[in-house]
Formats: structure tokens, sequence, C-alpha cells
């Protein structure tokens, strides 16, 4: 049965609920059926039709009385991510960005208004916010985001705020509207954007957007680890050349792939 939205589109009740099923099993690690039918106040009839459905089609899997989000979705998102020119282009200099820094390296993308951890190179050295992939966090908390936010138009940026707005990670993260438009433009004469502790006490990051053509930033790269190594001094002489670097590299990868 389709419902009728404010804004005029018509909706399918059956898919909500399917999408609502497949949520709640993934932030409950697996649940049976009596558990989710109590957490989606849905009658066990219907959740059962629900997770038999979902069984069928290969996106729940059945462990015993547990229902569990299959890898289907690692699958489709992995071929997805393999598939982008970004990450084809990105993916061995942020490993050896890495290799450089000691530090954790990581590829960004926008989607909908969030910024999307596409991959990350891992060092044993370091710590961050151990953001799963394919994490959606709002652009304003991070290097990356804000590196992506910079580029964009204004009118872009004020969509994107008017419609997922400023919250706060942290006492540091940026919640005024002017304060941010002004460290954009920080960021756009500079060329990265810096993060300390917006999105995670005690994390810093540097980042970098990369861009295909003017003002179509595609994604963005950037370096984190612990505040106490993300000092000033290190960021300016060592980290943001070795990312700027990265940054033209990367960009001429994905020109030569037009």
């Amino acid at each position: 049965m389709a419902d009728q939205s404010e804004s005029g589109s018509r909706r399918l009740q059956s898919v909500e609920r399917a999408f609502a099923v497949m949520a709640f099993l993934d932030e409950a690690d697996g649940a049976t059926l009596s558990e989710t039918a109590e957490a989606l106040d849905m009658p066990p009839s219907t959740a059962h039709i629900h997770l038999g459905t979902l069984v069928e089609t290969g996106y729940v899997v059945r462990k015993g009385n547990d229902y569990h989000c299959s890898f289907r979705f690692l699958e489709r998102g992995g071929r997805m991510r393999d598939e982008m020119a970004l990450f084809r282009a990105a993916k061995s200099e942020i490993d050896d960005l890495q290799e450089q820094t000691g530090e954790h390296t990581n590829i960004t993308v926008e989607e909908d208004g969030y910024a999307v951890q596409l991959y990350k190179s891992h060092s044993q050295q370091s710590i961050d916010d151990d953001a799963p992939l394919g994490d959606h966090l709002y652009l304003h908390t991070t290097a990356t985001g804000k590196a992506i936010l910079s580029e964009l138009s204004a009118e872009t940026v004020e969509e994107i705020l008017d419609e997922r707005g400023l919250p706060a990670r942290t006492d540091d993260t940026i919640t005024d509207w002017d304060t941010l438009f002004e460290e954009l433009e920080t960021i756009r004469e500079r060329d990265y954007s810096i993060n300390r502790g917006e999105h995670f006490p005690g994390v810093a990051a540097i980042g970098t957007a990369i861009v295909s053509e003017p003002d179509d930033a595609v994604g963005a790269i950037s370096i984190s680890g612990p505040l106490s190594r993300m000092g000033p001094d290190r960021v300016e002489d060592d980290l943001a050349p070795a990312l700027m670097n990265k940054k033209n590299i990367i960009e001429l990868k994905l020109k030569r792939a037009e």
C-alpha cells in the first residue's frame, strides 16, 4: 500500500519497512523475530513476512533463531567502490601516504549531504575515530568534509546546511554558519582543511579536496592521527606538503583517465 507524503511523492510502506528491518538488524548485530517485531512496533506475522522475504533475496541470513544482515551488502558496496574512478586513482597513493607519514590516511566522497568514508589505510602507530567504512558523517565535522564544502558553491553549501544542520559532535565542532563560511574561505586560500578534535576528542586530521573540474569536488583525502602528533609545525612543514603532492598526483590520474 502506498503512502502520500507531504511533498506529494508516493512511497511504498512495505519497502520502507524492509529497510527499517535491515537497519535494525545491522544496529542490533542480529535479532530474533520477536525482538525485531517489538523494536519496530509491528505484528510478529508482519515481521516474519519481511524477514522471510529478505532471507529469500539473500540480504538477510538466519542463524538459529537470529537474523543478520548478509555480506550481500559488502558485495554491492564493494563493487560500487571498486568501479569509482576516484578509488582506482587514489588507493595506491593513499597507501603510500600512510607509509610516508605513519598516520592513518583516508579517501572520502560526498553523498546526500554527508561525508562517506570510502577507504582507509591503517597505521599501527596511529589512532583516529575508528569510523567504519561507509559511515555517513556530517561534512562540517571532518577535515575531508570541510575540504569538499570549500569547493562547492555558497548556494550548494547553504542547501546542505539547511538539510543537515550543524550539530555538535564535540565541544570543538563548528556550529555557527558564519564561522563555518569563514573557515571555508581560509581552506580555499591554503588549499587544505584542518580538524582538531571537531569530530572525535583527541583526534586531528588534515584534508584536501580532489577536484576533477573547477568547482566540482569529487572527493577528498586526509591524514588523521592523535592531536599530540598533529601540531601546527608538523602540519605545515611535513603533512601538508605530502598531502598536496598526493592531491596533484591523483587529480592528474583522473584527468588522464577521462
